[in-house]
Order: structure tokens, then C-alpha cells, then sequence
């Protein structure tokens, strides 16, 4: 019985929880922390394992800490101009015999510590977003992503709270810039907020699109043509980090697009003076379009001509093969 009787007071010391009290960051304790006591003379105030006070002595902060114990067996903790660093469990103690215990907590105004504001994924991984809020009462916080809209960039809600945000088997869509904001009670009106960019690398995709004289030719990988017609082949690259694109006939390079500066660097050959090479960028920020603007004027035009991409992750081509022929 003994025993038993031991282990069931260990827990319930074990269970006790101390009093929460707050306090405004500047300000004064509204009310000192309440300890009646047998003896004020053998009794102490702790901040968690250090002594504060000894009967009528204060050994810390004297200036802003006091001992109230105007009413008989009262031996109440004054403090004025609390900071955050008063934060901590207090106790008031003599001997082994514990009189009151509290637990004080400065009220702030939420705030969010500087976080990792560049995130990089490859295409189906899991990412973490971590939102390090702060504050007292524990503020809310709610996830927003940039969406491209007809008008443009728009701040959109995505329905997820919370410090963390998850997203498994992530994809190339997931390319963005998410915002936490963290709201709470204590003097705010508005959220504070933090952008954080997340970048899916994935390889480039390529697509080309063939004009003849301003028609355009849906088989893409194979046209008709004859001397005099003009043709533009239209390279679209989707890809992040971004590419290097180049275009190619057979194996002569005419020229590539270097994506570090924006420009185009043209072949020094002498058989590719006649063609014209321009950029644009896509709607969807992680394109680029390069276009080959050109003449159907010898008998080397009528060749394949290949679009390459290239960025860290991988490379990719598509080929467009141009026929002679007499007639249509």
C-alpha cells in the first residue's frame, strides 16, 4: 500500500500545472503573484532553479522587483516594467514545501522571425513550408499563393492554416510564391506576412509551332516547301531553372539563346547569314519562346532543323524536317 501511495503523490506532483499569467511587454504585473506562507522569514521567491528573494531580501533586479507582505503571512512578488526576458515559471517556496507556483507570458503582438525565403524541389517530391510565427495569444496563420490570372499575378487564399505547409508529390504547377500571414489578438489590425519562392526543377519540355507563308502547318515534325517560301519555326521552351535553346540545321548550329544574359549569340557560318532569330517571353514565366524567321532560297534550307534545350536538370530536342518539292 505503501508503495502504491507513493507512486500516485509522484503523479499528482508530476500532474500539477502552474498558474499562467500574462503580462503586457513595458508595463507593470496588474496584480503581484499571490503566496501565503507559514513563515515569511524562511520563504522564498524562484524563477525556475535561480532565487530571486529570501524573506525581505531581493537579490535580483531590485529596482523592478519587491515583496509585498503588507497583509499577515503574505509574501506576494511585485514586478513593474516587464520584458520579454521575465518570460519563465516562478515559485514560491521554503524548504521542500511549495506555495504557489506560476508560469508568466509576455502578450505580443504576432510577428514571424526571418525564415528561408528560397525553397528548390525537383518534380514529385514532398516539400515542407515552415511559417515561424510567434506571438501570445498564438496567432493564426493562413497560407496564400501568386496565381497567374487573365490581369495578372493575384494573391489568392488556398484554404490551408496552420505554421506548416505540405505538398506531396509536388509538380511543375507548384513553381510560385507562397505567403504565410499570422494575425493575433493583442494590438494588430493587420497580419504580418513572409514570402517564400519555391522552384520545381524539371527538364525542358519542347514544343514547336511551323508557319508556310503565314499558314500554319499542323505536322510538325515533317513540311513541304519549295524555293521562295517563307517559313518560321517557332521553338517553345518550358523549363526551370531556365534553358539554353539553340537552333540547329543538321549539324550546323545557327544560333543560340543564352538564358544568364538574354541574348542571342548568332553562328559565325556563313550558310546561316540568312536566317533571323528572335525572343519572346511565354504567358507562363517559366518559358521562353525562339524563333527562326527564314527563306526558303537554296537548296541547303531544305534540311532538318533541330531545336535544343538544355538546363541543369536535363536537355530535350524536337526535329522539323523540311522537304523540297515542285508542286503543292
Amino acid at each position: 500500500m505503501y508503495a502504491l501511495f507513493c507512486i500516485l503523490a509522484f503523479f499528482s506532483v508530476i500532474d500539477a500545472k502552474p498558474e499562467v499569467v500574462t503580462y503586457d511587454l513595458g508595463e507593470d504585473l496588474i496584480y503581484p503573484l499571490y503566496c501565503r506562507v507559514d513563515d515569511i522569514r524562511r520563504t522564498s521567491w524562484k524563477r525556475d532553479d535561480n532565487l530571486i528573494t529570501f524573506g525581505k531580501m531581493v537579490f535580483k533586479d531590485k529596482d523592478r522587483i519587491s515583496i509585498d507582505s503588507s497583509r499577515p503571512l503574505e509574501y506576494n512578488l511585485k514586478m513593474t516594467q516587464m520584458s520579454k526576458n521575465d518570460e519563465g515559471n516562478y515559485s514560491c517556496t521554503a524548504g521542500e514545501k511549495t506555495f504557489g507556483s506560476y508560469f508568466l507570458k509576455a502578450k505580443e503582438s504576432a510577428s514571424i522571425p526571418t525564415v528561408i525565403s528560397n525553397i528548390t524541389s525537383m518534380v514529385g517530391e514532398t516539400v515542407l513550408l515552415w511559417c515561424n510565427a510567434t506571438g501570445y495569444p498564438e496567432p493564426t496563420v493562413t497560407w496564400y499563393a501568386y496565381q497567374q490570372t487573365e490581369s495578372g499575378e493575384k494573391l489568392k487564399n488556398i484554404g490551408i492554416s496552420g505554421n506548416m505547409l505540405g505538398i506531396r508529390n509536388i509538380s511543375r504547377n507548384c513553381n510560385t510564391i507562397y505567403q504565410c500571414q499570422a494575425i493575433n489578438s493583442y494590438r494588430m489590425k493587420k497580419p504580418v506576412a513572409k514570402n517564400i519562392t519555391l522552384r520545381v526543377d524539371f527538364f525542358p519540355d519542347v514544343f514547336v509551332h511551323n508557319e508556310i507563308n503565314g499558314n500554319e502547318i499542323s505536322n510538325g515534325g515533317s513540311i513541304l516547301g519549295r524555293k521562295q517560301d517563307s517559313v518560321v519555326l517557332s521553338c517553345s521552351v518550358y523549363a526551370v531553372p531556365p534553358p539554353n535553346v539553340t537552333w540547329s540545321r543538321d549539324n550546323i548550329t545557327i544560333g543560340t539563346y543564352h538564358h544568364v544574359n538574354g541574348a542571342i549569340e548568332k553562328s559565325q557560318n556563313n550558310n546561316t547569314f540568312l536566317y533571323e532569330l528572335k525572343t519572346e517571353p511565354l504567358q507562363i514565366k517559366t518559358g521562353i519562346s525562339l524563333t527562326l524567321d527564314f527563306q526558303l532560297d537554296a537548296d541547303y534550307t531544305f534540311a532538318s532543323y533541330h531545336c535544343d534545350a538544355e538546363n541543369e536538370v536535363g536537355s530535350n530536342r524536337k526535329t522539323v524536317k523540311i522537304k523540297h518539292v515542285q508542286k503543292r
